[in-house]
């Protein structure tokens, strides 16, 4: 069967013209080309932007998902908050509690794309960067979360993580293991550390005096180049023949000499166990800048990963990866490559899919799209929720919600709470998701979830409107609530209606703040909203996630919200390793600050997943793809998604 068919004819094609075709046709088809049934496509908004996990542009959603499917690791991050682990990569346990201790053992079928196996210097590189230990100076971050300013001779890893920085001494390497030791104990041990970019490949552009400056901006990268530990002079460095400017569609990341590899993931060991300052300024620049797209589609050692594909180009329809013939871990490639396009506009997606240039399309959701979609014939339409839509409301603004702006009151604290709880109980869930979510997921229910930093699905508190609604503004006459969302998205844009509508009810008039940027306002401008409706994001370190949304002077506290019981929960929270119990105390932290009327789940954004339903004996020629679970762009890992593309 070519091209999906609409439902009662229309524009694909129709049964008529394809019998038409066949009579007129069949001694002139042309043959199927053996190379598409090996060959997936898939569609998404979510364009690619680092291979470094521990960056911003890295967490970008197009670069977790592209990350998901070509790098593999001791641990994954389900969508729920559940961490499996991968033993034909390693192992993570935890051997004492007192201090906390993690000891990593690599498998012996963990392999770098290149063929060079993975060692404990790629997790000593990732310690490095990660643990802040080895920073001279905290870098200032930009708009985008990338470090900004002079760093060219400064130790500058910019990427510490909220966990490692609890570990400052350097990890112990004994052959295959590394032993992370942590100062206090971190809930989130499991997914702390591992294995991100190559040591080898890092120390050899870093370290390497005959390797090309990077970023490059000629990128020819020598292969065959015999490494020192310190970042001084070496011997005399030849440049491989077959050295491209681009990755091959056919190659892997390239096949560097296995001696070399070792002694320059052995620099970098040196480099960290030394504290050597003169090699760690370049590993710490290269290493800032190593993975990112114009990169990687320059360079074909920098494509180097651990998973079952490998990026065989970047470029600016999307990213391709073919099947890693390095990889010889448990879950296999189901395919020969895997072609992720970020070139079309939802609608077009849908039409793609429907001439079968697409397997599987993950477009935006919108009543046209679905409508589109819901109409072609042979496909599978799954629709699901993503992150999670909160009301949180700002109290350090000098606001509505701030106890500043009560002071004439016998208590500012008091008054500026109990109309926190009055505007929270005048939303109306359940109508926000009949109106804005129930169209594109008929599934759709209102959330309960606060913590979704955990997951999407972690532990749901009580309803906190289900008691009776407290009073409103009363004689003071309606109040004014300056609403942040981008309402450039219709599902938010329709919710803040629903609170406009709400509100008025309830004594309030809801204003939606009309701003250019309003990721930058939430974060920088407090003195501009009352409210915001945001979509919470899974975080890669999902306790510590929570933690620093809520905590007294958070690092990503946009409302102001402190709480000095509530600090108490959060610190005995972020300091609980076992999984069990720190489970409890996210649902103690997500009680209070409902009690508080610091913030109200509303609801899951809609996410839209079609994919092809094939035969393989009726779709001669083309994938089949099987059963393609809903692409979720906020989880803070993408592996399991691609569970489809592996044996």
């Amino acid at each position: 069967m070519r091209g999906r068919r609409r439902r009662g004819g229309g524009v694909v094609a129709v049964a008529a013209a394809a019998a038409l075709a066949v009579t007129t046709t069949a001694c002139t088809a042309t043959p199927p080309d053996p190379a598409r049934a090996g060959t997936v496509v898939v569609s998404s908004d979510l364009p690619f932007a680092s291979l470094n996990g521990a960056t911003a542009a890295g967490r970008a959603p197009g670069s977790v998902l592209v990350r998901g499917l070509v790098q593999s690791g001791f641990t994954t991050l389900a969508d729920d908050g559940t961490v499996d682990g991968d033993a034909s990569f390693g192992t993570v346990e935890k051997v004492a509690d007192a201090p906390l201790t993690v000891r990593y053992t690599i498998a012996p079928t963990a392999t770098w794309s290149d063929g060079v196996p993975v060692t404990p210097a790629d997790l000593l590189l990732e310690w490095a960067a990660r643990s802040g230990q080895l920073d001279e100076v905290v870098p200032e971050l930009d708009a985008d979360g990338e470090p900004v300013g002079d760093l060219g001779d400064v130790v500058a890893f910019g990427a510490t993580s909220a966990a490692l920085a609890r570990a400052s001494a350097v990890p112990v390497v004994d052959g295959a293991t590394v032993t992370v030791v942590y100062d206090s104990p971190v809930a989130d041990w499991h997914v702390a550390l591992d294995v991100n970019l190559p040591a080898h490949v890092v120390g050899r552009l870093a370290l390497d005096p005959q390797a090309p400056s990077f970023p490059a901006t000629t990128p020819t990268p020598s292969q065959g180049t015999t490494p020192t530990p310190s970042g001084g002079a070496t011997t005399a460095a030849t440049t491989s023949a077959d050295a491209t400017a681009a990755p091959s569609p056919d190659a892997t990341a390239g096949e560097p000499d296995a001696a070399a590899a070792a002694r320059w993931a052995d620099a970098v060991v040196t480099a960290v166990q030394q504290q050597d300052r003169a090699s760690l300024v370049p590993v710490s620049r290269v290493w800032r800048s190593a993975g990112r797209a114009g990169d990687v589609a320059a360079d074909p050692t920098l494509t180097t990963t651990t998973g079952p594909y490998v990026l065989a180009r970047v470029d600016g329809d999307g990213v391709e990866a073919v099947r890693n013939d390095a990889y010889t871990g448990d879950r296999p490639a189901a395919f020969d490559r895997v072609r992720v396009r970020t070139d079309l506009d939802p609608l077009a997606q849908v039409e793609a899919l429907a001439d079968d240039e697409l397997d599987v399309a993950a477009p935006v959701s919108t009543p046209d799209v679905l409508t589109a979609a819901t109409e072609l014939e042979g496909v599978t339409v799954s629709t699901g929720g993503d992150a999670v839509l909160q009301v949180v409301l700002q109290e350090a603004g000098g606001g509505l919600f701030d106890p500043a702006a009560h002071a004439s009151a016998p208590d500012p604290a008091a008054a500026a709470a109990e109309l926190r709880t009055a505007f929270l109980a005048s939303v109306r869930r359940d109508e926000a998701v009949r109106h804005a979510v129930g169209m594109l997921w008929a599934e759709a229910e209102v959330s309960d979830v606060v913590a979704a930093q955990v997951g999407p699905q972690a532990p749901a508190v009580e309803d906190p409107t289900a008691a009776d609604p407290p009073d409103g503004p009363g004689d003071d006459g309606p109040l004014t609530v300056r609403v942040l969302t981008n309402l450039g998205d219709p599902v938010r844009a329709a919710v803040v209606g629903g609170l406009v509508d709400a509100g008025a009810a309830a004594g309030f008039t809801v204003v939606p703040v009309e701003v250019d940027d309003p990721a930058r306002a939430l974060r920088a401008a407090p003195q501009d909203w009352d409210a915001a409706l945001v979509p919470v994001a899974q975080e890669d370190l999902p306790v510590a996630g929570l933690a620093a949304r809520w905590r007294t002077g958070g690092a990503t506290n946009v409302t102001g919200h402190t709480d000095p019981a509530l600090d108490a929960v959060l610190d005995a929270l972020v300091a609980q390793p076992d999984p069990q119990a720190a489970a409890q105390g996210v649902t103690q932290a997500a009680e209070a600050l409902v009690t508080w009327g610091a913030v109200l789940p509303v609801a899951r954004t809609p996410v839209l997943t079609v994919s092809a339903a094939r035969d393989a004996e009726d779709d001669d020629g083309l994938p089949v793809v099987g059963d393609v679970p809903v692409l979720t762009p906020s989880a803070a890992d993408l592996t399991w998604w691609w569970g489809w593309t592996r044996r």
